[in-house]
């Protein structure tokens, strides 16, 4: 079996397509991944040793000069893809929602070859919403997503969410650690406004110093101001800008402050790990927000709206939760229960099953 992922756009999208393709990979399928022309995806998938497709492809952005933009790169890639289409002649292709997802698939469609549709949010992507109908088959991380895409229920099936592959051997403990860690980060370029809110909640967090360390991953831009504020404060600090190799912090951490995009939320889930999530105020549709209130109604998980948060809000918040062992078994314990471990060998099950009954596509 041939397989054509297409999973560029951002880390959101791509480790859950490298996690899909590594376990197609193990059963013998060939698979393509294609991404933007981006250092970066291309540096990400080659560290797995992946083939890998490039085409164009921008985000659509609500603006007259964004559409063109939009139009222009949707019109080269849609030649790129059918070329790919024409070389590597795939059986399915599995669109990871992101905006490259659409010309691949409208191309695929136009080859009759079948498209499966994965959607790592709560709340559907537009390009989720918008080839729903032209799907064979659309895998969902949350269950809730089902009532935004009631049209097509029958098409549905809760997958959960791919963790990145080395994350799987990150599941850890928090039982018998001498000091809670907090884990901090805002994404890969780091939150802004989270870091104001951390140093702005040092002094109160003054009184349980000793009982805690902290890792925070702050984005490079304000790296020194934070480094400067710990010191002066006398913290246990791990700091850095970025880390690739995320789990050897969550292996540290006890509580989890951090944004709320999805394949965080499933690596909290199945590291078990209460958190404090502040959904990224600027995401498309809010849907981090979404996503956030899933773990928040479970009781895995506290929020703070971005506009709401500030030192003392936080500082009250880390408090309560690691000074009660008991709320932080009982968060740990729901974070565990909205775990999907077997989400990339899901998937691949449902890519099989179309393809036997297309066996000539």
């Amino acid at each position: 079996m041939r397989v054509l992922i297409v999973a560029g756009g951002t880390g959101g999208h791509l480790y859950p397509g490298i996690s899909v393709a590594n376990k197609l990979r193990e059963q013998g399928q060939q698979v393509l991944i294609v991404i933007r022309d981006k250092d970066l995806e291309k540096e990400i998938v080659s560290r797995y040793q992946l083939a890998f497709a490039t085409i164009a492809g921008v985000g659509l952005k609500k603006s007259i000069s964004g559409l063109i933009k939009f139009s222009i790169n949707f019109i080269k890639g849609l030649g790129q893809a059918r070329n790919i289409l024409a070389s590597f002649r795939p059986d399915v292709i599995l669109a990871m929602g992101n905006y490259l997802s659409l010309p691949v698939a409208l191309a695929g469609r136009q080859n009759n070859i079948p498209v499966v549709l994965h959607e790592q949010n709560c709340l559907p992507g537009k390009a989720t919403r918008f080839l729903a109908k032209k799907a064979v088959k659309i895998c969902l991380s949350f269950k809730e997503s089902i009532a935004y895409l009631a049209k097509f229920k029958s098409k549905a099936i809760v997958t959960g969410n791919p963790l990145r592959p080395e994350m799987i051997a990150a599941r850890v403990s928090a039982e018998n650690k001498p000091l809670k860690n907090i884990l901090i980060f805002g994404g890969s370029q780091g939150a802004h406004s989270i870091n104001m809110a951390m140093i702005n909640a040092l002094d109160r967090l003054a009184a349980v110093r000793s009982h805690i360390s902290i890792t925070h991953l702050t984005g490079t831009k304000d790296l020194s101001l934070v480094e400067d504020s710990y010191r002066e404060r006398n913290f246990d600090v791990l700091l850095s800008s970025y880390l690739h190799d995320m789990q050897e912090a969550y292996a540290k951490a006890s509580l989890v402050i951090a944004r709320a995009g999805a394949a965080t939320l499933s690596e909290l889930a199945f590291l078990g790990l209460p958190s404090i999530l502040i959904p990224y105020p600027f995401a498309a549709e809010d849907h981090q927000r979404i996503n956030a209130e899933v773990l928040v109604r479970a009781g895995a998980a506290r929020m703070i709206l971005d506009q709401d948060l500030n030192g003392a809000i936080l500082a009250n918040n880390i408090i309560e939760i690691i000074q009660n062992e008991t709320v932080m078994e009982h968060m740990s314990a729901a974070a565990r229960k909205l775990a999907q471990p077997q989400a990339a060998e899901n998937i691949v099950k449902v890519i099989s099953e179309i393809q036997a009954l297309n066996p000539m596509t």
